[in-house]
């Protein structure tokens, strides 16, 4: 009797459109999918990038001369209300684990922009043609700011609750999500003779705190992590399994494992976009560099430092080795 069972039909890798790619919009484009499957991963993508992407926000201000959020400031055209308003929409890029404080300080008639607040090691800011308020001639305008780290988006109240804030430090609403808009088609593929296979077709923009490809990226990370509950137990536990028999292995066996792509060290999905960054592709282009050279590479702190040496040495490997 004849059977009527096939191989699952999915995308081998993710394609981009490179003459419309900027740093803060992207079009990808998976295919091809068995029917209905672009729907089920399109929604599920647009849904985590919209959601649980973590990214840096303002979460309160201190303004001197303002007791409360609905204050006037001397000497300075927006009341507090409309400060905090403006605020909202700093982006900046957190590269610690956070909290940072900036400050903001000067006199005279001035436009205030983000470019006048004193940045730190920590902190980049993103948009600093962002207008904060307008300080008249004579008047002087100081703030400072803290900035966290956090997913999705929390209102002044759920701050207040779980930050203890420093006296006449007015808590804000904060959106720490990096992603904007996402946008998402289906349309038919060709596989062979059939043309009822799915083409997703995801478009992503952010806000330049983090770039779409870095992104979904992610988000596909999460998906992942989401899902591995609803694996059989002996099959979640694999991976754990197979470091500990690294370490068994012989060195002789060590070149097999320098020319494996990074993404079998099962990083975190903060290191392993530092890597992409970097341009390190294999486990042996990684253990060639040193403590020094990762740290060096834009966001990358010594949280995820620590991560990768904890899985190399795993592997029975480390950083800064003469390979051959």
């Amino acid at each position: 009797m004849s059977t009527f069972s096939k191989q699952l039909v999915i995308p081998e890798t993710l394609q981009v459109e490179d003459k419309t790619k900027t740093d803060n919009y992207a079009k990808f484009t998976a295919e091809p999918y068995e029917k209905g499957y672009g729907h089920t991963i399109g929604n599920s993508l647009r849904r985590i990038l919209l959601s649980s992407l973590e990214g840096a926000a303002v979460v309160a201000v201190r303004i001197k001369g303002a007791r409360h959020e609905y204050a006037a400031v001397n000497g300075v055209q927006e009341d507090v209300v409309n400060i905090v308003l403006n605020l909202k929409k700093l982006r900046v890029r957190l590269k610690g684990e956070g909290p940072e404080t900036l400050l903001i300080s000067l006199k005279g008639k001035k436009t205030v922009t983000a470019a006048d607040i004193n940045e730190n090691a920590n902190v980049e800011i993103i948009n600093k043609d962002l207008v904060i308020a307008h300080v008249e001639s004579g008047a002087e305008f100081e703030a400072e700011l803290e900035i966290a780290r956090g997913s999705g988006y929390l209102t002044s109240e759920e701050i207040r609750a779980r930050v203890n804030l420093p006296m006449e430090f007015i808590p804000m609403d904060a959106i720490f999500s990096p992603v904007q808009k996402v946008h998402y088609t289906v349309e038919n593929a060709r596989v062979g003779q059939r043309t009822d296979y799915d083409k997703l077709v995801l478009e992503i923009w952010t806000d330049g705190t983090t770039t779409p490809s870095e992104a979904v990226s992610n988000t596909a990370a999460l998906l992942r992590r989401s899902i591995m509950p609803f694996l059989p137990a002996e099959e979640a536990a694999k991976e754990p399994a197979r470091a500990q028999e690294a370490k068994k292995e012989p060195a002789g066996e060590t070149s097999g494992k320098l020319e494996q792509g990074v993404e079998m060290i099962e990083l975190s999905s903060r290191a392993s976009n530092c890597l992409k960054v970097a341009g390190i592709r294999t486990i042996g282009e990684l253990v060639r560099k040193s403590e020094g050279d990762l740290l060096a590479v834009k966001n990358f702190g010594q949280k995820s430092l620590d991560e990768i040496k904890e899985k190399l040495k795993e592997m029975g490997l480390d950083l800064g080795m003469k390979i051959d």
